[in-house]
């Protein structure tokens, strides 16, 4: 029987920043962090303006008012056009229709996430795809599907051209250099269902809901609510749940639809047409669940929020709210500081006495375990599985805290026993099934690596509040001093050779870190410089360069001639 676990919202303010914490069992489990600056854009409705269509990219870029152009694939373009339309030939769905709650999308979102956001437009398509068969197996012939694609995509390509306006919805938001990830399949998420405002009258329920006679009633209920033409996705929370309940989300997602409408008559791409709900009410909307026992708030606003929703949609749930009155900051009152601490740390303690080092690269994040003390030699493999095992448990919940997608590998300490590697497997995947977000795993390799992908709908929690390291651009490693010293000595050679005149006077900038050995050595490093090259350099500290960087600059005109005798 698997154990309940206790679960406990805390939700602080500090100025203008809120952070939600949900605690599992007394350990911080998931962290969610807004700023002015860094507002969450999933969900978010734009007019756009086509950019450029690539046809070999299968992708069209696509305007929205942000940095970056959004990237909108010909696979998210959706069927919300007649044109597009014509190719699908919707029949009503089967009553067997069901949606696989775990996603089965590119990052595989579950259908329970943050705001229900890529993975509602795959179980969309799902569903479309399962009532244009009505139930059978299509008969194509082996290149019918090839076929059926290089047209699809040719015809997308053919109706997106440049300038032309699309209404789009954020489905990634943007990570490092890349812009949004965007779809034209719009859906509006509510607390019990998704609103398919192009869904054709299809209607899926979740496959978490799994008595048949509960879900043929949530069925016929919500097609019987829904206007002609849209369609929707019963969420698990709706199971059990009254139709007067159900009705209201339903009136609440179509008044958000009419104001959509509305705003797009006088619209002009690039424009924001619908913004997702505040920070509280999408966490609440997708994290309140009956095991829930606590919800805490340390502001009057936010505590007065969060009982307006709840009153609504789990009014039994009310005498869970509460105001902290506590004369500690929260986090610290319930525990959790060092927990939030930890999350920009790259050394993370097991109670073994081992421990896992967490690192981020441009293309994947790498976790090192290490067992920490030395283990006697019979005792060598009990040691190296106890501590894997603890690993693999704390390397989900690390990446559940830090919000950690993409590509992620796993080196951990080396076993003999393949039987053991196994137990380490199913660890890591009994633990993820604890996890909302979609993840993929391989077994253990035969050199102690696990592979795992985690959805990535935004940058992880690190990159979105940290700062990158002035002083070793992220590396983590700055160079050796000296080594900085010696390119400067190469840079002098070359410029003496490579200019006739001589007693030029340069100034040369380092940093503090380099200057100090500079002025500091036995003999006068100037001196040695004018005996050596026949040049006047004098140096000076630049607080803003690093240690492996350094500018000259003539003393006569300050023109920085550094990158014209020498490669940086």
């Amino acid at each position: 029987m698997k154990k309940s676990v206790k679960k406990q919202l805390l939700m602080n303010k500090t100025g203008d920043e809120i952070q939600v914490a949900l605690v599992e069992d007394g350990r911080l489990a998931e962290l969610i962090i807004e700023r002015p600056e860094s507002r969450r854009s999933i969900g978010d409705i734009y007019l756009g303006r086509v950019h450029k269509v690539i046809e070999g990219l299968k992708a069209a870029f696509v305007d929205i008012g942000q940095k970056s152009d959004g990237f909108l694939h010909f696979s998210d373009v959706g069927t919300t056009n007649e044109d597009y339309r014509a190719l699908i030939e919707d029949d009503d769905d089967d009553d067997e229709t069901v949606v696989d709650e775990t996603g089965s999308g590119e990052d595989g979102a579950d259908e329970d996430d943050a705001s229900v956001e890529p993975e509602v437009h795959q179980e969309q398509q799902g569903s479309r795809q399962s009532s244009r068969s009505g139930g059978r197996k299509p008969q194509p012939r082996k290149d019918d599907g090839a076929e059926k694609r290089q047209s699809y995509t040719q015809m997308i390509a053919g109706k997106l051209k440049a300038n032309d306006s699309i209404l789009v919805q954020v489905i990634k938001e943007p990570i490092s250099t890349k812009g949004s990830r965007l779809t034209s399949d719009i859906t509006i998420a509510g607390r019990f269902m998704v609103l398919l405002p192009f869904g054709g009258g299809q209607v899926a329920v979740s496959r978490r809901v799994v008595s048949r006679k509960e879900r043929a009633r949530l069925k016929k209920l919500v097609r019987s609510m829904l206007p002609e033409g849209f369609g929707a996705i019963i969420r698990t929370v709706a199971e059990m749940q009254e139709e007067t309940l159900l009705k209201q989300d339903l009136e609440k997602l179509l008044a958000k639809w009419t104001q959509i409408e509305e705003k797009l008559k006088d619209a002009a791409p690039p424009q924001l047409i619908f913004k997702e709900d505040t920070i509280i009410s999408s966490v609440l909307r997708d994290s309140l669940t009956s095991d829930v026992t606590e919800i805490v708030a340390n502001s009057a606003s936010i505590h007065k929020e969060t009982l307006n929703y709840i009153e609504w949609a789990a009014p039994e749930m009310v005498k869970n709210v509460s105001l902290y009155q506590g004369k500690l900051p929260l986090f610290e009152g319930y525990g959790i500081a060092k927990d939030v601490e930890s999350i920009f740390s790259r050394k993370v303690w097991l109670k073994s006495g081992g421990y896992i080092i967490i690192e981020h690269t441009e293309a994947m994040v790498v976790v090192d375990v290490n067992s920490g003390r030395y283990a006697a030699k019979r005792e060598q493999e009990e040691n190296s599985l106890r501590t894997n095992m603890e690993a693999a448990r704390e390397v989900v919940r690390q990446l559940r805290l830090r919000d950690i997608g993409g590509i992620i590998v796993v080196d951990f300490i080396d076993m003999m026993d393949a039987r053991n590697s196994k137990k380490v497997y199913d660890t890591m995947k009994g633990e993820l099934r604890n996890d909302r977000a979609k993840s993929n795993i391989l077994p253990m390799s035969d050199f102690g690596i696990m592979q795992i992908t985690r959805e990535r709908i935004r940058p992880s929690l690190m990159q979105r509040m940290g700062d990158q390291c002035p002083a070793c651009g992220g590396s983590g490693v700055v160079q050796a001093r000296f080594t900085t010293i010696n390119q400067i000595e190469r840079w002098l050679r070359k410029y003496a050779l490579q200019h006739a005149m001589k007693f030029q006077q340069l100034d040369l900038y380092v940093s503090p870190t380099v200057a100090e050995p500079l002025k500091n050595s036995d003999m006068n490093t100037e001196l040695k410089w004018f005996l050596q090259h026949m040049l006047f350099v004098r140096v000076k500290q630049d607080e803003s360069l690093r240690s492996d960087d350094f500018r000259f600059y003539t003393r006569k005109d300050s023109r920085d001639i550094t990158a014209e005798y020498g490669d940086l």
